[in-house]
């Protein structure tokens, strides 16, 4: 069976809910109609009764009343039968002239339905007539009730009509509305099927409020935004890796050629091995490199544990001290006394950042520079600076610094080996810690690099 759309279900869903308020819409306004209509009756009968009660004149067994002072009885469609007090109709006031007393009739002070004569319903009512203390008979009260009832009936059988034709009015305008609201999620439908890994470039240009929906094309723009970035960044990285790895293959590829092309003594055969052995090595750290920033970005870091930031500043400063001195830079810790710099971090990750940011400094600081390491304490942040005294970083290439395979100097860069991926791989470690990596550079007067990091208790 084809499934029932979510336009047809939000109607039907819609209308069953109606027809159920109107259901019960419709009985508690004939069930109140009639309570009312009932109440009236009730309070009509007692103020009728109690007006002959004061009106009927007895005087030595002969009942009377004014035919003024029972006009207001008998405008009011009341008919009454006096009875003495042996039962005989002793006086008959309204259409009760013309009609006999129902052999059936309710006890005295209580209320009953009946039918007159003439088969049209009433509802009695039977009270003593009195005087004082001294009962001088009993007043039997009817009125008809049928116009009513009547009334009642027409107002419900109009409410039976007028239900199905708002209901069906109602599905009508349900299936107009679900599909008018639903229509973005249609766009949404039509635009994602157009979507794929070479086309990542389609977006929803509609004009939505700021409610569910809306929120949802927010989204999946949003949504898109990163995708498309995302494939961009690997589309990126392959032609990178591709342009990274082709130089040592094709070196290495030269130098099997050139092995093979005709006998070498021993020592030309170890040189050039020694060269192979070069760019294997190139290419091991390229891909060592992109394993480490591919681990930190798609699955971020997992075995976090306290970690006392200032001992391992002073043991990275110590191990790369003796670095420091072959290129005659002077290394500086800098830690103020008695404040706690712990944090939840991986230690090995967060190692690599500073290991990179101080070779950074002390590579391109010209002899007799100083790179000076400083970490300090915000409230919950830890702040790290790395400055070097080297001959800063245009303005132009900061927006591009921690990019992949960025290279502010490509030809220095390549001269020492590096990748243009310690950077961005120092930035993804950073950020999975939530933190953050920033650089200020001003030419000729050096660059410092500043983490921040959230503090731990």
């Amino acid at each position: 069976m084809k499934p029932i759309s979510l336009r047809a279900r939000l109607a039907l869903w819609m209308v069953v809910v109606e027809a159920l308020l109107l259901a019960v819409f419709t009985a508690v306004t004939v069930l109140i109609l009639q309570n009312l209509q009932n109440q009236q009756i009730e309070d009509t009968l007692h103020l009728s009764a109690s007006e002959l009660n004061a009106v009927i004149d007895v005087r030595d067994g002969q009942y009377a009343a004014a035919v003024s002072e029972t006009a207001v009885v008998r405008s009011r469609g009341v008919m009454a039968w006096i009875l003495s007090l042996d039962g005989e109709v002793a006086l008959t006031i309204g259409s009760a002239d013309n009609a006999d007393l129902p052999d059936s009739l309710p006890p005295s002070g209580q209320s009953g339905d009946g039918k007159l004569p003439d088969g049209e319903p009433a509802r009695y009512f039977v009270t003593p007539l009195s005087e004082g203390s001294r009962q001088l008979g009993t007043l039997v009260l009817a009125i008809p009730v049928g116009d009513s009832q009547l009334f009642t009936q027409q107002m419900g059988l109009g409410l039976l009509i007028a239900v199905p034709i708002v209901l069906l009015l109602s599905i009508l305008g349900g299936i107009f509305l679900a599909g008018r609201a639903l229509q973005p999620v249609a766009a949404i439908t039509h635009t994602a099927q157009k979507i794929n890994a070479e086309n990542l470039s389609h977006r929803l240009d509609l004009t939505l409020p700021e409610d569910e929906i809306g929120q949802l094309a927010q989204t999946f723009n949003a949504m898109l935004e990163r995708i498309d970035r995302a494939f961009e960044r690997e589309r990126q990285l392959t032609s990178d890796v591709s342009h990274e790895l082709r130089t040592p293959l094709g070196m290495l590829k030269t130098q099997l050629s050139l092995a093979r092309s005709r006998p070498r003594e021993a020592a030309a055969l170890l040189q050039m091995m020694a060269d192979m052995e070069g760019d294997v090595d190139r290419m091991t750290r390229l891909v060592e490199q992109m394993l480490t920033l591919a681990r930190v970005e798609q699955r971020g870091l997992t075995q976090l544990e306290p970690l006392d930031c200032a001992q391992l500043l002073q043991e990275v400063v110590d191990e790369l001290r003796l670095s420091a001195q072959e290129h005659d830079v002077t290394l500086q810790l800098t830690l103020p006394p008695q404040i706690g710099f712990f944090l939840l971090a991986d230690s090995v990750c967060l190692r690599q950042v500073f290991v990179n940011l101080i070779e950074n400094g002390i590579k391109y600081s010209p002899p007799g520079g100083v790179v000076g390491v400083t970490a300090v304490r915000h409230w919950q942040q830890i702040s790290i600076s790395v400055t070097n005294e080297g001959a800063g970083i245009p303005s132009e290439n900061i927006p591009h610094l921690f990019e992949r395979f960025y290279r502010v100097d490509d030809a220095r860069a390549r001269a020492t080996g590096g990748f243009g991926l310690g950077l961005a791989i120092a930035k993804a470690i950073v950020e999975a810690h939530g933190g953050s990596i920033v650089v200020e550079s001003e030419p000729d007067k050096g660059s410092t690099f500043t983490v921040q990091l959230p503090a731990a208790d």
